[in-house]
């Protein structure tokens, strides 16, 4: 992010975007000049909408896989204004106070979100709050269409964060280190890059949201006890992590497998290649392909019945699963050496060769399984 983001003094888009950096001083100056301390903010009548207002921010990130709904506050007014910009800081203050960074990760989501699709339909602040994300931004019009290009090295940051062939840099029109945000996928420029800085507002809200945390100790914490107890009960309801699998399955899981679900279950946008090696993994043990879709509800961008259709395909076809050494290549492989001793024996070269280690060393080897050929199998197959 620019070190000095570009001067906004616009009220209206402070309240609008209360996420933005510029924004910190305008919510202190709302605090200040309306007499409202952080034990205010907690307990006093007359907040209770901004309260109930920021409850709802939190909620909805957790059970809206779309982020939370745009702003229900008239910001042409005080009031309003003081009602997004106030509730976006209780609900921080609740999200933090869960210590919890599966509910960080989903609240940073839902704000990420949000600000993605109102940005891609605001005509009037969009690119200073753009500027306030990359380092540069240029904009010109190609056959009466207004086109936005931006450094490549922003792109090549937050690009590959993002699936799909669009966000691939040699895809990308590239002009002496621009790159090009052509429309596409029924999206017009301006909301191609929206999609960009969605990227970037989620990494800063999980910093700040770390940063906060630390700061926050526990009898300030015990004050918003009700509802951050309501929160965790709602991330718990959609907690997909507690599977019909034994622990004895689950035990036989490898790093690379149990990292992939974690990074989803905490909201983390896991690359295309370490989602399809999910699902081939899961299809390769047994897993039911319900189970499997469940792996990816965490996931920013999940949708279940396109989850549902790809991990189909994949089952259908018996993808072979990536072996160790395409892991690593695509940063997939979580385990440096020490860390785990299956890992690191010579002749472990794929996943499901960890799987049969395992039950080897319970004693619970599948007669029909062979480690020799399991090995040279995965090696020679196509990931």
């Amino acid at each position: 992010m620019p070190p000095h983001p570009p001067v906004i003094e616009d009220p209206r888009i402070l309240a609008r975007y209360p996420f933005l950096p510029q924004a910190v001083k305008h919510t202190r100056s709302i605090l200040e000049n309306n007499g409202v301390t952080m034990e205010s903010l907690l307990t006093d009548g007359w907040l209770s909408d901004i309260r109930r207002r920021g409850d709802l921010r939190v909620k909805e990130s957790i059970l809206h896989d779309d982020g939370i709904g745009v702003p229900t506050s008239d910001i042409s007014t005080d009031l309003g204004r003081m009602t997004e910009s106030l509730s976006f800081l209780y609900a921080m203050l609740v999200a933090c106070s869960t210590f919890e960074e599966r509910v960080t990760a989903r609240w940073a989501e839902g704000e990420a979100s949000r600000a993605d699709a109102i940005l891609g339909l605001d005509n009037e602040s969009f690119d200073i709050i753009a500027r306030t994300y990359i380092s540069n931004l240029r904009s010109e019009q190609i056959d009466g269409v207004l086109v936005y290009s931006i450094p490549m090295t922003d792109f090549i940051e937050l690009g590959p964060r993002i699936s799909g062939d669009y966000w691939r840099l040699p895809n990308r029109p590239l002009d002496h280190g621009w790159v090009t945000m052509n429309p596409h996928s029924g999206e017009n420029s301006k909301q191609r890059l929206a999609r960009l800085l969605k990227e970037r507002i989620r990494e800063d809200l999980r910093t700040r949201c770390d940063e906060r945390m630390e700061r926050i100790d526990e009898s300030f914490a015990e004050r918003l006890s009700e509802p951050v107890g309501a929160v965790l009960t709602i991330l718990q309801s959609r907690a997909k992590m507690d599977f019909n699998a034994g622990d004895a399955t689950r035990s036989d899981w490898p790093p690379c497998m149990e990292s992939a679900i974690a990074e989803l279950a905490m909201g983390e946008n896991v690359n295309h290649a370490g989602r399809v090696f999910l699902a081939a993994m899961s299809a390769a043990i047994g897993i039911d392909i319900d189970q499997c879709a469940g792996f990816f509800s965490g996931a920013p961008d999940f949708n279940l019945d396109t989850t549902r259709y790809q991990i189909g395909h994949i089952y259908d076809r018996e993808y072979t699963p990536a072996g160790c050494s395409r892991l690593k290549l695509d940063g997939r492989c979580p385990v440096s050496k020490g860390d785990d001793s299956i890992c690191d024996k010579p002749k472990m070269k794929h996943p499901l060769s960890y799987v049969w280690w395992k039950q080897r060393d319970r004693g619970q080897r599948p007669e029909e399984v062979q480690e020799e050929s399991t090995t040279q199998d995965m090696e020679s197959a196509n990931p």
